[in-house]
């Protein structure tokens, strides 16, 4: 497992693009966002990202169990014609799982609610249902088996995931030459009109040429506006009811049905089929996603401008807590996560409540909201540690080797961080204190040492406090004799990062220099030792 869920950082970033889009559309005098539709929408992008954060590691393990064990090709992540078939490849893959997704029963409870919006905008793009992931990662298995290495396959599914995200809007039209060939916004508004003609069409993630191979491509047409939504209305905000409602009525639907044939075959029939006892009972609810249906006035309940306003900061509160919570996930406890998942769900609820007029969770926020506060507050101060560990083989005995690397006041000599030593000369020992002026990617800071282990030939530990950015750190060098004249020596370095802002910071940037540094400075130290 990783040790972030970079997804979390995601969040940020997609609300400003989806700001700009709403100021852009409204300068151009058009209005194609409503509160509760972007609320809700946004709520089941949040359950999304939540449950990814729960799973994905997992699923994406088998991935790399599959490659490491029963590859069939070998393809080599530096070569560029691997990138190309597997770009292709996972494109492909997508294709049968987005296919599949709309034309299985239960597949497409899996799915159905990011086409439940009734509206068309950026916040769509991140409405997704909860349980996706839950199946569609078997779609690319067969990639891993074809030897798709897994950064690869990792780079080329972000990739994937990241160019859907402007086909969802209304304020681009048709772009010549890459229409019928790159998917595009005019052809995924196809794919998400409930049009008759419309219906199950345009499937491709980047292309779309495997709709046009296969049977699937239908372009816009002028004379046939699209219009949103789901075959069967949703007709509620709770963004919970909305990830169940297709599942909730197979349910209910095996339970009523009188052939047990029609019990079992049900969840795996075409998406739309329903015992014929079952339609003649409840008529007026069709399936979903079969013919597609006309147009319809939209689920737009009503509510004051003291609960919007409500809504609109418990949603900036959630994400926020979401943006920490997701990216920091790997690193939480069980409980932690648990917490987390609860606050966030319940407020959800609670918003979808409030945007449909009604106070049946009033009570809950007296609790809920508080919690949501501390939980923010103790993500944001959470320490995160990093370890960072290099071991060369030096020609040198494993006592002169611990000896060296522990006189300090010879540390600006091999390692590029250290610019000064305020220390006795000589390997340093159990309880002796020491400061250093170090160089870090953010200016010069001083630290403080303590020597909190000496054990002379095996290990040598030192516990500092980099008193500039309140970073803990803990140093440790290990040695082990392989000959008379020669042993192996490991370095293992320790920071911890005592912030959300620097936990961020290190991983995206800080990180990598510290690894480089290390490296360099291991180089060095073997160079200075054998010298």
């Amino acid at each position: 497992m990783s040790d972030y869920n970079i997804n979390g950082l995601a969040i940020p970033l997609f609300m400003v693009l989806m700001l700009v889009e709403y100021v852009a559309l409204r300068l151009l005098g058009r209005k194609l966002h409503r509160f509760n539709d972007s609320v809700n929408s946004l709520s089941m992008g949040l359950l999304l990202l939540i449950s990814d954060a729960l799973l994905k590691a997992y699923t994406f393990a088998v991935f790399i169990w599959l490659w490491q064990n029963h590859r069939v090709f070998e393809f080599d992540a530096g070569s560029a014609l691997t990138w190309v078939v597997f770009f292709l490849g996972v494109d492909f893959c997508y294709y049968w799982f987005h296919r599949v997704a709309h034309q299985v029963n239960v597949l497409w409870g899996a799915h159905v609610g990011h086409h439940q919006g009734e509206e068309y905008n950026f916040t769509t793009a991140l409405r997704q249902s909860a349980f996706q992931y839950a199946f569609s990662w078997v779609f690319y298995l067969p990639l891993a088996i074809l030897g798709c290495p897994p950064v690869v396959f990792v780079v080329q599914f972000v990739v994937l995931k990241m160019y859907q995200f402007w086909l969802h809007t209304q304020s681009i039209q048709r772009i010549p030459l890459f229409e019928g060939v790159m998917s595009t916004p005019s052809s995924h508004r196809v794919h998400h009109a409930k049009n008759p003609l419309y219906i199950d069409r345009n499937f491709g993630g980047t292309l779309v040429i495997w709709d046009r191979l296969f049977g699937t491509w239908q372009p816009e047409l002028a004379e046939e506006p699209c219009h949103y939504g789901t075959t069967r209305p949703l007709d509620t905000l709770n963004p919970v009811a909305a990830n169940l409602q297709h599942w909730k009525m197979l349910a209910q639907d095996t339970i009523r049905t009188a052939r047990w044939q029609d019990k079992l075959s049900l969840w795996v029939r075409p998406t739309g089929w329903r015992p014929a006892d079952c339609v003649a009972v409840n008529h007026g609810h069709p399936g979903m996603q079969k013919d597609g249906c006309a147009d319809r006035p939209k689920y737009d309940p009503q509510t004051t401008i003291g609960k919007k306003l409500y809504v609109a900061v418990s949603m900036a509160l959630t994400f926020v807590v979401c943006t920490m919570f997701i990216f920091l996930s790997p690193q939480l406890s069980a409980m932690q996560l648990a917490a987390g998942v609860l606050l966030v769900i319940s407020g959800l609820v609670v918003a979808s409540d409030l945007l449909e007029n009604r106070t049946r969770y009033r009570w809950m926020e007296f609790l809920r909201f508080p919690l949501m506060l501390w939980f923010g507050i103790t993500l944001w101060t959470t320490p995160v540690p990093t370890t960072v560990v290099d071991s060369i083989s030096v020609e040198r005995s494993a006592q002169e080797s611990l000896r060296y690397a522990s006189s300090v006041s010879l540390w600006p000599e091999w390692h590029p961080q250290s610019i000064e030593i305020n220390a006795p000369s000589g390997a340093l020992t159990l309880g002796d204190r020491f400061d250093e002026v170090i160089e870090t990617p953010l200016g010069r800071n001083r630290v403080v040492w303590d020597v909190v282990e000496s054990t002379p030939g095996r290990s040598w530990t030192a516990r500092g406090r980099n008193l500039d950015k309140n970073i803990e750190i803990l140093l440790t060098y290990r040695v082990e004799e392989r000959g008379s004249e020669d042993s192996q020596f490991e370095r293992s370095l320790t920071y911890t990062m005592p912030d959300f802002p620097m936990v961020v910071a290190n991983a995206l940037h800080f990180r990598k220099i510290m690894e480089e540094k290390s490296d360099r400075g291991m180089e060095r130290l073997k160079q200075a030792i054998e010298g």
